[in-house]
């Protein structure tokens, strides 16, 4: 089949005829090849049309700019060929592969960790040198410490997580356990999902729990 005799063939059409309704703007030659936005390179395509003009356009060429321009377009409609699909997508991957890829370049990521050595503060330091740092600025030390004074509040019956739970399931059934942990292991759900539902009244696989004062 000979795509470009296909594709020249739509572009002179499209050029020569008026479009009523929705239509979408078309660079003949792809702005990746050279083309620019003037008039005698544009054309106004039916969302059909365009779409089928990538898809020529991937066949003639199969270049990677060519292949995303039909992976967008693709993405973006219904109207989807499989085996063309597969291989823009092919295409697309391998021209991401290794050195092709800006973000995987030795070079670039090397310009990258040096800008950030050189404007963080905390740049290849671990966690708890961060931290002595803040303590050093009097950032978290006493009362400017969001966790200060809660640790008596967090000791024993007063900590939500250690306290007994009830659960009550939809059929009926009625179950206690010793902690919100115990609770969430029986049932195979997070924690979360059991604190959850005593807070704000969800059932969690049809379960609804409360604390047992």
């Amino acid at each position: 089949m000979n795509y470009q005799r296909i594709y020249d063939s739509l572009m002179h059409r499209a050029k020569d005829r008026a479009v009523e309704g929705y239509v979408e703007r078309h660079h003949v030659l792809p702005k990746s090849m050279g083309g620019g936005n003037e008039a005698s390179n544009l054309v106004s395509l039916t969302a059909r049309e365009h779409f089928l003009a990538h898809w020529l356009l991937f066949r003639i060429h199969h270049t990677r700019q060519m292949a995303r321009a039909f992976r967008l377009m693709v993405d973006d409609t219904s109207r989807r060929r499989g085996r063309d699909y597969a291989a823009a997508k092919a295409i697309y991957a391998e021209s991401m592969v290794g050195d092709q890829n800006v973000s995987k370049r030795a070079s670039v990521r090397a310009a990258i960790s040096q800008y950030l050595q050189g404007n963080h503060p905390y740049a290849g330091k671990k966690r708890p040198d961060h931290a002595e740092k803040m303590r050093e600025k009097g950032l978290i030390a006493g009362e400017k410490n969001p966790f200060f004074g809660c640790g008596e509040r967090q000791r024993g019956a007063k900590n939500h997580m250690a306290k007994a739970v009830r659960g009550v399931h939809k059929y009926g059934l009625l179950q206690e356990w010793n902690t919100l942990q115990d609770a969430a292991d029986f049932l195979g759900v997070t924690i979360q999902a059991v604190s959850q539902s005593i807070r704000k009244g969800f059932a969690s696989k049809g379960w609804r729990f409360e604390h047992i004062s």
